[in-house]
């Protein structure tokens, strides 16, 4: 199980990162945050992962052992189904508690952080986001900034910016500035303002497609560097504590705490669901089973990220909220483990002779 969950997690948090990195690219995100945005959002990726985990190294293991016998020796010598079912459940119960501490209460606290590192980000300049050697857009995509290098004080060497007004498209801007220096920096002064000053360099001012450009050459040229206004954003419903969920109990909050308690029940059920489908003979192999086994985990996870969709939006009863989805798997399980016992009467059936 270890090391299952080992493995999908280092594939989902890799590809994870590497959207961040995109962004850290673009100039939306700061380098320094990035492993630690991953460490906060790490017990959301285990949320999952884990139980899926423990579902998989049922499967096999246990599929393992019925392919080279070990199940029926086992067996021979007093080990019974409801003996093999108990163990398992055993070890259910300390994946449930992992899971519960995991979707209860480190989640949403590491979703908090996460909330609050972006809000920074977002009100962050440019400037402060500004990677040497690579040309980088304002979220509004109408400023550019480049600077060749930047000295560990901050001052920047080479720089140029391009900022445009008018239309949101680049055939129809009204003016055009662009402005190069040879180097520059980032200050605030006593009342909190800060201003980009940037010295010898050359400011030309005029519209695209025009002769009427204005040139000036500067020593000294200081700007106001504007901060974009963060729009107010609504909270993240992973990002809200148990606490809070049960305290306002709206659809979102009520989906939300079904979802996170599910998870934990979900543990136990697919475990149960993962002995009779590991069963296979020495014939059909360990892995026979598998990809139906996976497919049916992969449904129940689905229908209860569905039931939780449905139960936001009031499409389903606020008492009957995922426990329905519990029941069909319920129902399920105990269709599994009776499988056996209707394909032999099945077989029955056919060999008995017609009246």
């Amino acid at each position: 199980m270890l090391a299952i969950t080992l493995v999908v997690l280092v594939i989902s948090m890799g590809w994870r990162f590497s959207g961040y990195l995109d962004q850290a690219a673009e100039g939306t995100l700061t380098e320094d945050i990035l492993f630690l945005i991953m460490a906060y959002r790490l017990p959301g990726f285990l949320e999952l992962i884990l139980p899926i985990s423990f579902f998989l190294s049922i499967m096999l293991t246990y599929g393992r052992m019925h392919a080279d016998s070990e199940m029926v020796v086992l067996e021979s010598t007093g080990m019974s189904p409801r003996r093999l079912v108990m163990m398992t459940m055993g070890l259910a119960l300390i994946v449930m508690l992992l899971t519960a501490m995991f979707s209860l209460w480190l989640k949403p606290a590491g979703e908090a952080e996460v909330e609050m590192l972006f809000a920074d980000q977002r009100n962050l300049t440019e400037f402060d986001m500004l990677a040497p050697g690579r040309f980088q857009n304002l979220r509004s995509g109408k400023r550019v900034t480049y600077a060749e290098d930047i000295e560990d004080q901050g001052t920047m060497r080479g720089v140029f910016i391009n900022e445009t007004e008018g239309s949101d498209t680049r055939f129809d801007v009204t003016k055009s500035v662009t402005v190069k220096a040879q180097s520059g920096e980032t200050l605030i002064d006593s009342g909190g303002n800060r201003f980009l000053v940037l010295k010898n360099g050359t400011r030309v001012t005029g519209r695209p497609g025009k002769l009427d450009f204005q040139t000036i050459e500067y020593e000294e040229y200081g700007q106001l560097i504007q901060k974009e206004q963060a729009e107010q954003r609504r909270r993240k419903r992973t990002a809200i504590s148990t606490s809070t969920l049960l305290d306002e109990p709206t659809l979102r909050n009520v989906s939300e705490f079904h979802w996170r308690i599910s998870i934990v029940l979900a543990v136990p059920l697919i475990g149960l669901m993962a002995i009779p489908l590991s069963k296979v003979n020495a014939r059909q192999g360990r892995l026979s089973r598998l990809v139906p086994g996976m497919l049916l985990c992969f449904l129940y996870i689905v229908g209860l990220s569905a039931a939780r969709s449905a139960l936001e939006r009031g499409q389903t009863p606020e008492s009957a909220g995922l426990w329905w989805v519990h029941g069909i798997a319920i129902c399920i399980v105990v269709g599994l483990y009776y499988l056996d016992d209707l394909g032999e009467w099945l077989a029955r059936l056919r060999r008995s002779p017609r009246s």
